[in-house]
């Protein structure tokens, strides 16, 4: 059936053009992105409305010009507060318009790392052992230093926060945002320096400190709602130093993990993301994964799209997975005991992006054989579902 769907986005090259910074604006939409939506929307038969940012839903909602439509597809991440990524949908719902995603509350959930995983948790699903560390910007380093022992002994997690390396990053950003080279701390003489220079660059934000996970990483896609939410393949991610033996590029020491710099040019740091596509049916590992992957969509409260980071605490048979992200943007199988691989969960991405050409979430689905409109297609059915439904014209003119 033909909608109208309204997109709700901030376009990248407005926000530059306005002064804001590369890196502020690393999440926002490029032209690429919008015209491949808009695109796919009316190749479906939809008619698209250009909307644009939050304010000028604001306008449309002050108009009335809302009224002429029956959906909202919003990839808005909005530049301020904690709770940007949920501002459009809160605004939305506060109208009763029927959009495409997870709703507010839940945006708010998968966005701040920190409340994602008290939620995990308390849902039984493992994430890396954690604490919370109040931005310390405007403190001597004495008092910096204090206040991190305070976090850390305070955790449910201390003991395992005592053995190195752990790994630091900004409680509520996405994209590798604020992922440095320094972000892996490999000795306790590391840790204040870098959670300083972390609470100077967001002073808005606290700093999160995970043990390191260093086993097989993994990124999982997904589309659909509740007990209709499928997993549409993953990838894998291994980063490489530039070292190479016999004409293979070997793992080397140093850094093995996706910094910002990396996930926008391959290739920085002296390192090489390598970007596989793991066997779903024969690798045990990736589909232990993918359905730990599932139960933290779920149990985030996700809905018609999103993408989980997946990361194990080690590698070989003894690791355990970890979400690591869920991106708004499963169960566990039982294996006998020496093939467990365990993953922990880092983080539920409601909103991940959808640049046709690029983005990891329409890329998985093209290896599963997925078109980027077919996969447009699932989405838009499932939040189709939560429409209210059309009423037929009154022919006869009776009530």
């Amino acid at each position: 059936m033909p909608y109208t769907i309204a997109l709700v986005y901030e376009r990248k090259s407005e926000y530059l053009a306005r002064g804001f910074s590369v890196e502020e604006c690393e999440e926002l939409e490029d032209e690429v992105t919008i015209d491949g939506l808009t695109s796919a929307l009316q190749s479906l038969g939809h008619e698209t409305v250009q909307v644009g940012d939050i304010k000028d839903l604001v306008k449309c909602l002050a108009t009335g010009s809302h009224q002429a439509w029956d959906l909202v597809f919003t990839t808005s991440e909005g530049l301020y507060g904690l709770a940007r990524e949920a501002q459009v949908p809160a605004l939305l719902e506060a109208y009763e318009i029927p959009y495409v995603g997870a709703d507010a509350a839940s945006t708010v959930l998968a966005h701040d790392k920190a409340k994602t995983k008290l939620w995990l948790e308390r849902s039984s699903i493992p994430s890396a052992p954690w604490c919370l560390v109040p931005n310390v910007r405007e403190m001597t380093a004495g008092d910096r230093s204090g206040r991190i022992e305070t976090a850390m002994r305070s955790s449910s997690h201390a003991d395992a926060l005592n053995e190195f390396p752990l790994f630091l990053k900004p409680v509520a950003e996405g994209t590798s945002k604020g992922i440095y080279p320094c972000s892996k701390i490999k000795e306790r003489s590391e840790l204040e320096p870098a959670v300083s220079m972390l609470s100077t660059r967001y002073p808005d934000q606290d700093i999160l400190i995970e043990t390191y996970l260093a086993g097989r990483e993994f990124t999982v896609s997904i589309i659909g709602t509740g007990s209709r939410a499928r997993v549409v393949g993953a990838l894998e991610f291994r980063v490489h130093r530039q070292g190479q033996e016999n004409g293979v590029v070997q793992d080397m020491e140093g850094i093995d993990f996706l910094t910002t710099d990396l996930k926008k040019y391959d290739r920085a740091h002296g390192v090489h993301v390598e970007v596989l596509k793991p066997d779903l049916k024969s690798d045990r590992e990736v589909q232990q994964a993918c359905e730990r992957a599932l139960e933290a969509y779920r149990a985030v409260g996700c809905r018609d799209l999103g993408r989980v980071d997946v990361r194990s605490d080690r590698k070989g048979s003894s690791a355990v997975p970890h979400i690591i992200e869920v991106r708004r943007t499963g169960s566990v199988c039982q294996l006998e005991a020496a093939q467990v691989t365990d993953w922990w969960c880092g983080q539920v991405n409601p909103r991940p992006g959808l640049r046709p050409d690029r983005s990891h979430f329409p890329s998985i689905a093209r290896n599963n054989g997925l078109s980027y409109g077919s996969l447009i297609e699932e989405i838009i059915d499932s939040a189709a579902e939560r429409m209210p439904i059309k009423q037929a014209p009154n022919v006869n003119g009776f009530d």
